[in-house]
């Protein structure tokens, strides 16, 4: 704690001192300017709740440590929590002590190294410094730079090859670990098939085909992109054959939107992929594959045959009374777990912005690959996208409304409007669609959060904990009871929310593949 403290003081130094304290900047394309207001203003938010915690922490964190501390330690609800205090002064402790070397060493070490990149600072060396002699410490800097600089050459090579290797590598040695340690084991009990039919059973080996067919076709790049949707597939007809239709059809709609963005994407890719040039890579790379794969398989056989405590049938049981609906994947997502489905829906959001970001302002030398305009968007494509759509809006709000009972909700329900628009961009070309309907559709993304985040805090003006539902069957004439729940507008953040992602994200890459006419 002590050395990252450190090293977070010394480049907060750095920050503090050559943004203020490091004279003018020069060569800049833009002169400097005020911020505006409201571009100030999370800053000084932040700031001022810096400030209100550091001079009263008891009332302003207090609360909320106590509920986390309660969660962490006990769960909730649990025992009291053990005696301690915020302030801001508990005397000369440890902890003071362990601050302060953070300090002085932060601050040493960014002087330290400042003075040896830039000789001509008038700030002296400290005296615990020049102990040693300047060639000494020089020295050391130098092999300290030396070496930083080789580990970084060496991880940060640019190869995403290389990244996911090591990737794989730590996930194995994270799933190594723990069976190194010595602890008690439970014992196992023998795994049981009943249950399993033929039909499951061919299913499977549908999947298992499939799998080895990409890994055999995986220099033909189309080839094995449809077989890995194949591959998708089946995993989607297992979720039909363990009874969970939300799944499958999540699992069905975003093969589709994959498999969509992937072959925009291999525009931009030779035809087949290169032969590896040293053989020893490629049985490399089968060893980790295998390892991984048997890994996963050796996890899923542990909890299999392992005794252990379901939180299943909580949300079974309470899905209904409390959630007040019949879906309980439905009623996980907005209620019980909508706090983690908020941050998914923000990160999903941030993807399609960021894929955005970076695309916005690419214009590939050869936009369009050879071929007329009819070879792009065949006439037969058009009509079917055309009378497609209308079926798709009606389907995506079916789906929508229903969710909260039966299988469907937000999430599936804005892939299904997303791919039918995005289809029609692929059927018609986007000047087509540009004409008929607004193709920025990065709005959606910060209305379907400021929706799904306004439904959370509404609950605070019932004295309800953040993201609370509540339900209601009201009586309506020639009708009769409908239920109603406010889960349903955080639903629907979530759907503008995957809507606008998604068409943002295959968007900015269908328009580099020249699906303008």
């Amino acid at each position: 704690a002590v050395a990252a403290g450190i090293l977070s003081v010394a480049y907060s130094a750095r920050f503090v001192h050559d943004v203020f304290f490091n004279g003018e900047p020069v060569n800049l394309p833009k002169t400097p300017h005020e911020a505006p207001f409201f571009m100030r203003l999370p800053v000084l938010l932040l700031v001022l709740l810096c400030v209100a915690v550091g001079l009263a922490p008891g009332l302003t964190v207090g609360p909320v440590l106590a509920v986390a501390a309660q969660a962490a330690l006990y769960g909730a609800p649990g025992p009291a929590l053990p005696p301690y205090t915020l302030a801001i002064w508990h005397g000369l402790n440890l902890p003071l002590l362990m601050s302060a070397i953070a300090v002085a060493g932060g601050a040493a070490l960014y002087i330290g190294l400042h003075r040896y990149v830039n000789l001509h600072l008038a700030l002296p060396l400290p005296k615990w410094l020049r102990l040693g002699g300047r060639d000494a410490f020089v020295g050391l800097v130098d092999t300290g730079v030396a070496t930083a600089r080789h580990l970084t050459n060496a991880l940060q090579s640019g190869h995403l090859q290389r990244y996911l290797r090591w990737l794989v590598v730590l996930a194995l040695a994270a799933g190594v670990w723990p069976f190194l340690r010595p602890g008690p084991s439970a014992e196992a009990a023998p795994l049981s098939l009943e249950g399993l039919n033929a039909g499951a059973a061919a299913v499977g080996l549908i999947g298992i085909a499939s799998a080895f067919a990409v890994v055999l076709a995986h220099r033909q790049r189309l080839l094995a992109l449809l077989l890995l949707g194949a591959v998708g597939l089946v995993v989607c007809l297992s979720f039909v054959y363990f009874s969970a239709p939300d799944l499958a059809l999540t699992q069905l709609l975003v093969e589709v939107a994959t498999i969509l963005l992937m072959m925009l994407a291999l525009h931009w890719l030779p035809v087949a992929s290169p032969p590896e040039r040293r053989r020893w890579r490629a049985g490399r790379d089968a060893l980790l594959a295998a390892a991984a794969g048997l890994g996963i398989a050796a996890i899923v056989w542990l909890v299999l045959t392992r005794p252990f405590t379901s939180i299943s049938p909580f949300f079974l049981e309470q899905a209904l009374p409390r959630g007040g609906g019949a879906n309980v994947v439905n009623v996980i997502l907005v209620d019980f777990r909508a706090f983690d489905t908020l941050g998914e829906i923000t990160v999903l959001g941030l993807a399609g912005l960021i894929i955005h970001a970076l695309l916005s302002g690419f214009t590939p030398a050869h936009s369009v690959r050879p071929g007329t305009a009819s070879e792009r968007h065949p006439l037969m494509l058009q009509l079917i996208a055309r009378l497609l759509l209308p079926f798709a809006v009606l389907t995506s709000i079916f789906l929508f409304l229903r969710g909260h009972n039966l299988p469907g909700g937000g999430f599936i329900a804005g892939l299904v409007l997303a791919i039918a628009l995005m289809l029609q961009s692929v059927a018609n070309g986007q000047d087509w669609v540009a004409a008929r309907m607004r193709t920025d559709h990065r709005p959606l993304i910060g209305w379907g959060l400021l929706v799904a985040a306004a439904a959370g805090v509404g609950s605070w003006a019932f004295s309800a904990p953040l993201l609370t539902s509540s339900y209601d069957y009201p009586l309506w004439p020639l009708v009769g009871a409908v239920p109603l729940a406010s889960a349903a507008v955080f639903d629907l953040g979530v759907y503008l929310v995957v809507v606008g992602a998604t068409l943002v994200a295959l968007g900015s890459i269908s328009r580099l593949t020249g699906s303008r006419r």
